[in-house]
């Protein structure tokens, strides 16, 4: 027997045309919902993502058998024989196609400067790459050392011009007191070209000196190799060594990079270095030595291995003759005669 159910009727109540309303817009809401869920299930979705080409009028879905096509992003040409075209399959994916055909656009090739070099940091010059420029020896670079490719609207340009390669060349270098350079009356100084300090006689007991690096040379762009050198009197005392004596270096005064030598009388041995020159400040480098009394102390050695009497002992952990308890805590000893 089957069972029959009357109809359900809702009472009559007010407000009945609101509710009415309110259930007719769910309805076509779902209605909707359900075409778009019925229509997405058999499509696929946004066409995949490339870093150099986009979609053209990109869709929400597309249906099986429809096709995207796709134009290269701005800084990007086209390379005609490559597929620019993918197509939704039954499977709900695209046909797999590459952004190959889209490269970079590049600046001009730059050629290097007279006396210089250029070196491109990637390899390339597409935009977003930079180049860098050097100097042969001899040439100063004028201009900007690093420029850009860079890309401006539909274009892609250098964010500067090729700098030059100059000759370097120095003005002469610093007049000293109580001294004098060679090439004395030239001007202009090319590179490397050098010159030679020398300290005036002077009147007085003692020699000047020519304190620093006796040769300048025309090293960079209005850049001498280091500074100049000066001219005064440096005198360091009379070297005394006790229970030692001088074996070279003689002399009643000693001026600037005076060198003395020393050793020590029998039965004294020298602590210290047995040579001292002069320095700047006018003190004996290193200090002068002193003579001990006694044999010079020896560094004791260890004989070689091979030499020491008696079996070769070593560690080495063992399982035969030990427990499982004592090769967890300590390594086993041997004997090998």
């Amino acid at each position: 027997m089957m069972a029959s159910f009357a109809p359900c009727v809702a009472p009559p109540h007010h407000g009945e045309g609101r509710a009415a309303g309110r259930w007719r817009f769910l309805g076509a809401w779902l209605l909707a919902a359900g075409s778009l869920l019925a229509a997405s299930s058999d499509a696929c979705v946004l066409p995949p993502p490339f870093e150099a080409m986009d979609p053209v009028n990109p869709k929400p879905y597309y249906q099986i058998g429809e096709t995207v096509e796709y134009r290269c992003k701005k800084g990007y040409i086209l390379m005609p024989i490559f597929l620019m075209v993918s197509t939704c399959e039954k499977n709900h994916s695209w046909v797999p196609i590459t952004d190959d055909g889209c490269l970079k656009m590049k600046c001009t090739y730059l050629n290097p400067p007279v006396n210089g070099r250029i070196e491109y940091i990637n390899g390339t010059h597409t935009w977003g790459d930079q180049a860098r420029f050097t100097c042969v020896p001899g040439f100063y670079l004028v201009g900007t050392e690093r420029i850009y490719c860079e890309l401006k609207g539909n274009k892609v340009l250098w964010s500067d011009k090729i700098p030059k390669c100059e000759k370097v060349s120095c003005a002469p270098p610093p007049k000293i007191k109580n001294g004098k350079y060679t090439f004395s009356d030239v001007q202009v100084f090319q590179y490397f070209e050098a010159v030679t300090y020398s300290c005036d006689d002077v009147p007085g007991p003692d020699k000047l000196s020519l304190v620093g690096n006796e040769v300048l040379y025309c090293a960079g762009q209005e850049v001498w190799s280091s500074a100049a050198p000066e001219c005064r009197v440096v005198k360091c005392p009379f070297p005394v060594l006790k229970n030692g004596r001088q074996i070279a270096g003689f002399g009643k005064t000693f001026l600037y990079q005076a060198t003395v030598v020393f050793e020590c009388i029998p039965g004294y041995y020298l602590n210290g270095s047995d040579k001292i020159v002069c320095g700047s400040d006018n003190a004996w480098e290193p200090p002068i030595p002193e003579c001990l009394k006694g044999p010079k102390p020896t560094h004791p050695t260890k004989p070689p291995v091979h030499n020491y009497p008696g079996p070769l002992v070593f560690p080495m952990l063992i399982s035969t003759p030990c427990t499982w308890l004592h090769s967890l805590h300590f390594n086993c000893w041997i004997s090998q005669p």
